[in-house]
């Protein structure tokens, strides 16, 4: 019934005022906590709100700095074990507010990617020892080939069409260096009752599935992602290192360039 309600809303183009009620609540809710981590932490400069709100869906500075961390701790250790390199360089596309990249480790050449400006804005205002790059919704990266060593795209494709799913991919594999590596995090492994009847149907074919009908890239345009498509259409001609693994709510695969 839920997700019945919630198709309802998107076609009726209510999601973004639901979205934007959402905010004002959670604003509200971590008034206090932020509050006491911005006091234990007199160095934090705090993000963007609205964006951290628009990106993660929640304005909690504690778990924006605490997931941060994790998820850059995990990503270090599969791009150590596959990047036989010193000084990795390492791309963040769809860095948002550096959540994570803020968070790899210093010897790592860090470049950051994100579509949102403001986003990117902030981060070359505020996060030091990487360089930040806007891009559009389509390729091309404004990368030359072959610059980077490992690139990760973390809930980026789960929020996009299937004809930017090819686009992308293409563009990746020429920005990476040769035996470079793809760490994707993707919606494979779902909930009972998350897809509606008909999408489920579509899923267990092996169709990528898209809940439009809102502003591609943005929180609630939702790609989900079947295993089997994966790995026969999206990662065609890579060779799958590691995955699926579960990884922080998605499921990741870590993949080398063609």
């Amino acid at each position: 019934m839920k997700q019945r309600l919630v198709s309802l809303a998107r076609a009726a183009g209510l999601l973004p005022a639901f979205d934007a009620l959402r905010y004002m609540r959670s604003k509200w809710a971590s008034a206090k906590e932020n509050a006491r981590f911005c006091e234990a932490h007199p160095d934090f400069i705090p993000p963007p709100l609205w964006w951290m709100h628009d990106m993660y869906r929640h304005t909690s500075f504690d778990l924006y700095w605490k997931t941060g961390g994790e998820t850059a701790a995990a990503l270090t250790r599969l791009i150590d074990a596959h990047v036989k390199t010193d000084t990795p360089r390492v791309a963040d596309w769809g860095c948002g507010l550096a959540r994570v990249l803020r968070h790899l480790p210093a010897q790592y050449q860090r470049t950051g990617f994100d579509y949102n400006e403001h986003a990117v804005q902030w981060c070359a205002d505020h996060i030091e020892g990487a360089q930040f790059f806007h891009n559009g919704l389509m390729p091309p990266l404004p990368a030359a080939a072959a610059s980077f060593d490992a690139l990760y795209a973390l809930s980026v494709f789960t929020h996009l069409s299937e004809a930017a799913h090819d686009a992308w991919m293409h563009d990746i594999a020429r920005v990476l260096a040769p035996g470079g590596i793809f760490l994707g995090a993707f919606h494979v492994n779902l909930a009972p009752g998350q897809l509606l009847p008909e999408e489920q149907a579509r899923f267990d074919a092996g169709k990528l599935v898209v809940r439009g009908r809102v502003k591609e890239g943005s929180r609630t345009y939702v790609a989900y992602h079947p295993e089997s498509w994966l790995r026969n259409h999206l990662f065609h001609g890579w060779e799958i290192l590691e995955g699926p693994v579960e990884f922080f709510g998605q499921t990741l695969f870590v993949a080398r360039r063609p």
